[in-house]
């Protein structure tokens, strides 16, 4: 089971995700660890808790997505599959935390 952004939430709510370590997005973190339940963790792209993956925004759902094909496939293949979808981030502005 995956999600992306604040899908963590619909997962949370179903229990799926309930006592597992997951993410979402930044803004969201504070209101899914006042859930309970579950170890929020922040500062990362994805969270990997057994068959539960979350990941934190958009772009980290597409490094999740490649994770994923490189686990039902093998790594040589996402990198295809990112090659084919031109995914090579480089952002205009460098983040600053």
């Amino acid at each position: 089971m995956t999600s992306v952004c604040t899908g963590s939430f619909l997962l949370h709510a179903a229990g799926i995700a309930r006592g597992r370590r997951l993410t979402t997005h930044w803004s969201c973190i504070d209101e899914l660890r006042n859930r309970g339940d579950g170890d929020v963790r922040e500062h990362v792209r994805f969270v990997v808790d057994g068959n539960v993956v979350t990941a934190a925004g958009v772009s980290a759902g597409i490094d999740m997505s490649l994770w994923v094909l490189g686990q039902l496939h093998d790594p040589a293949f996402a990198r295809e599959v990112q090659h084919y979808i031109e995914y090579a981030p480089a952002p205009p502005y460098a983040f600053e935390a």
